[in-house]
């Protein structure tokens, strides 16, 4: 179904917490080994190796100097992990980001979409560095407490997170099933510091949930997309044509996005044959291309999107709207439009770093632009889209609307 494509890990724009994060496939690149940096006791014997730049010279030439004369011991790794780290902090790149081997472990793990955890997804403010929640993973406990997109978390269990990174954050609220935490979220309009008291549960995401409206037209709905996304909807479609409907809304509202190939599939089964999306590096190089086949929805369709909507959500929208086979309903998108590489490390660690941007088929970039709806709707309550009842929805509404013009 899918053609001329190359699979690697790659870690999305966005974090479920406890290392449920959204993960794309894509071209791999080199890696220089952390080997290069040599050990030597003595200042005065700093040495690199036969063609190394001369760059890596102050570097080692610190390294020992600490070493040598620094009033404690400090261990040689202990060194080297913070050149790496200081090396992706100096990024200034959210997206990218050095794990230590436990961390690296967890997130590998976690890319088959079960966990432990309270069950939110996570970005960073790009203006305030605070870490906001994109959305909270319907039916999990923190879903369940009342947490919404554009929650700030600003501490968790008494530790501020104010200068923290997204994994920083993420380890503190991840842990056992059944074991408590105590997160405070600063709300937009709210004065006083909001408290959640959670309980970490064992988190499995059901991407997909489907329904029938107006007797005769689809609904579905896209939380994330992991690694079951394009079987679960293909379930429901299977399910909603049996059941005669003439048209479909796709709901991708407060998606943070995730598996690159997941999204691929679901455009797939609405679009027909052609371009879905394509990667560039910083070189202006096309990296990867990725292609539907001619089967297609064989009826109107309308996709509701917002400012939270994000990466492979916003890649799905997209190319459904520069394909002229769907209608954007709702607010303008995220914006997340960058390719994040996994790459694991010799010694067990891994680095997740930007190497590439998306581009849709028309040839136009959605980072830190986000797709345009074709008809913006706000809704009239502050609230989330999972909270709002389906009579009271106006983006809903209004994407009904059109459909019946179209049948």
């Amino acid at each position: 179904m899918l053609t001329e494509k190359r699979k690697i890990i790659r870690a999305s724009i966005t974090y479920l917490i406890v290392f449920t994060v959204a993960f794309f496939l894509g071209a791999a690149i080199g890696v220089k080994p952390l080997s290069t940096l040599k050990e030597k006791p003595i200042l005065g014997e700093v040495q690199t190796k036969s063609g190394e730049t001369p760059e890596l010279m102050p570097v080692l030439e610190v390294m020992n100097y600490i070493r040598e004369r620094y009033v404690k011991e400090v261990p040689p790794q202990i060194l080297i992990r913070g050149a790496i780290n200081g090396m992706v902090q100096a990024l200034e790149d959210p997206y990218s980001v050095f794990m230590e081997p436990e961390e690296f472990e967890d997130f590998m793990i976690s890319l088959n979409g079960s966990f432990e955890g309270v069950g939110l997804s996570l970005d960073v403010d790009e203006e305030t560095g605070a870490i906001i929640v994109v959305a909270p993973i319907e039916g999990t406990p923190a879903y369940k407490a009342g947490i919404r997109p554009r929650d700030r978390i600003v501490k968790v269990d008494g530790v501020e997170l104010k200068g923290k990174s997204i994994d920083e954050a993420v380890k503190l609220l991840r842990g056992k099933k059944g074991t408590k935490v105590t997160i405070y979220v600063e709300r937009p309009g709210v004065q006083e510091l909001l408290k959640y008291e959670l309980v970490r549960d064992d988190i499995r995401l059901k991407t997909v949930k489907w329904d029938i409206i107006e007797n005769d037209i689809g609904y579905v709905r896209i939380s994330s997309f992991d690694s079951y996304t394009s079987e679960e909807f293909a379930n429901a479609l299977t399910a909603l044509q049996q059941k005669g409907i003439k048209a479909l809304v796709l709901d991708l509202r407060d998606n943070p996005g995730g598996a690159l190939d997941e999204a691929v599939r679901v455009a797939d089964m609405l679009m027909g044959k052609g371009l879905v999306v394509f990667t560039r590096d910083r070189y202006g190089n096309k990296l990867e291309e990725y292609y539907s086949d001619d089967a297609s929805l064989g009826f109107p369709l309308a996709v509701l999107i917002n400012e939270n909507s994000a990466s492979a959500a916003e890649i799905v929208s997209g190319v459904l709207q520069d394909t002229g086979r769907a209608v954007l309903v709702g607010k303008r998108t995220f914006g997340k439009g960058t390719v994040q590489e996994l790459v694991p490390l010799s010694d067990g660690s891994g680095l997740k770093m930007t190497i590439a941007k998306y581009y849709l088929p028309s040839g136009r970039s959605i980072d830190g632009k986000g797709v345009e709806p074709d008809f913006e709707v706000s809704l009239k309550k502050v609230v989330s889209s999972y909270e709002i009842p389906k009579n009271e929805d106006e983006q809903l509404k209004k994407a009904v609307e059109i459909l019946k013009t179209k049948f």
